[in-house]
């Protein structure tokens, strides 16, 4: 039994032990700024979730599901935290430049913002929705960078996204300047005489066409009304035979002009082509037009 002077020591001891252990009990409980961001996590995470922003949202829950929260703050944040890494998206992004080939130094940007600074093979988070991409190749900075649209959707899981590199364009080279000038096939260059006479051979023939049709039609005529009686005036008779004397002498100039224009077109020899100088012609033909009276007219034209 102890003593009457052991007694108040004991009960000294017993209060400091009490102390203590009350002590430490108040330094396991969250303090209040502990607790405020607790909860702050985890509003923010519901409205970031509910916005679509699944890995920020992901991050405030990891924040407020941990020992240091309120036990019933924590497994809230724990059941959300679940649910968001369940509905979140991945990617694979690749990159191969224009032989078919791998390429590691890809700058990945999403929406304007950093998203990878390599490649590294691995899957990575994405929020879900539309998404404009673009991808940079830091191995060759003049190469141009390549850009694409994707819908990303919820609890999709490793699509394949494949950023195909062009090789940089280049200028071909100026081809050297020359006094010397280019050295080109010969051409055959037409006299101008074969022109000439192909023109008059072409307006014979439509002389004998134009007289031969008038001889026909004046014949035809004549046979119709006094030709049935023998009473043609000698006078017409003669008109006719005329105009079929002028039609069968104009066929017969005509097919000789034409071929001696021909003649004279693939005898004449040919010409090395060169640069053509500021005052050689750029066209030279024949020209057949139609005369009021009804013939027909031949010159020749050259154009500068």
């Amino acid at each position: 039994m102890p003593t009457r002077g052991a007694l108040p020591l004991l009960l000294s001891t017993a209060l400091l032990s009490a102390s203590v252990a009350s002590t430490g009990t108040l330094h396991a409980a969250p303090t209040p700024s502990t607790k405020d961001a607790c909860i702050d996590g985890a509003d923010e995470g519901q409205s970031l979730r509910d916005e679509g922003k699944l890995r920020d949202a992901r991050a405030r829950f990891l924040s407020c599901a941990n020992s240091s929260c309120p036990g019933a703050i924590a497994k809230d944040c724990g059941t959300w935290l679940a649910d968001v890494e369940s509905r979140m998206p991945t990617v694979v992004v690749t990159a191969i430049n224009a032989a078919g080939n791998d390429l590691v130094d890809v700058r990945v940007s999403v929406d304007g913002q950093p998203f990878l600074e390599r490649l590294s093979g691995t899957e990575v988070t994405i929020d879900p929705g539309p998404h404009r991409l673009r991808y940079e190749y830091t191995g060759v900075p003049s190469m141009p960078p390549v850009e694409d649209n994707i819908v990303i959707y919820e609890r999709q899981k490793g699509r394949a996204l494949v950023a195909k590199f062009q090789s940089a364009t280049t200028e071909p080279p100026l081809a050297p300047a020359s006094d010397a000038s280019p050295v080109s096939s010969p051409k055959r260059s037409a006299p101008i005489a074969a022109y000439v006479v192909g023109g008059v051979g072409l307006v014979a023939l439509g002389s004998a066409a134009f007289f031969g049709l008038r001889g026909r039609s004046d014949y035809s005529d004549l046979d119709s009304t006094c030709g049935r009686t023998h009473s043609c005036a000698q006078s017409d008779i003669d008109a006719v035979k005329t105009k079929f004397t002028i039609s069968d002498i104009s066929l017969g100039l005509g097919v000789a002009a034409i071929g001696v224009a021909a003649v004279l077109y693939f005898t004449h020899p040919k010409e090395p082509a060169g640069p053509r100088s500021g005052g050689a012609p750029l066209l030279n033909h024949a020209v057949i037009a139609p005369t009021r009276g009804g013939g027909w007219l031949a010159g020749y034209e050259t154009a500068f």
